[in-house]
């Protein structure tokens, strides 16, 4: 089960409470993609509740997207406790061009602020 929601037109928001697996990445990639018909770019906030992180085929395939998108993200705000996941993020960002920042639960107005700067 995901939450999806928008701070402002250029700011897209998902809490996630189960592990992002490959089916749970499409679902997400698919609302960003219908944001970017929309506005370009944009930020995004991603919330893993559950703890249990990312899969290595989602992971692949959010950073296969993040790559060909890399004028559409601006940055991304990744708020989790998952310390793998945390570890996945600062890798990503010396991956692509849009900025990757990763907050633990407790920064989680912080993550907020920060992607909508």
């Amino acid at each position: 089960m995901e939450k999806t929601f928008e701070f402002a037109q250029n700011v897209v928001g998902f809490i996630i409470n189960e592990e992002i697996n490959q089916q749970k990445i499409e679902e997400i990639l698919s609302t960003i993609k219908n944001r970017l018909e929309v506005v370009s770019p944009i930020c995004l906030y991603l919330e893993d509740e559950s703890d249990q992180g990312i899969s290595v085929k989602a992971f692949l395939k959010a950073l296969e997207f993040n790559y060909s998108h890399s004028r559409d993200l601006q940055k991304i705000a990744v708020v989790t406790d998952d310390k793998v996941f945390q570890k996945s993020m600062e890798i990503k960002d010396l991956l692509v061009s849009s900025k990757v920042k990763s907050f633990e639960k407790k920064e989680r107005l912080k993550a907020m602020n920060w992607v909508m700067e």
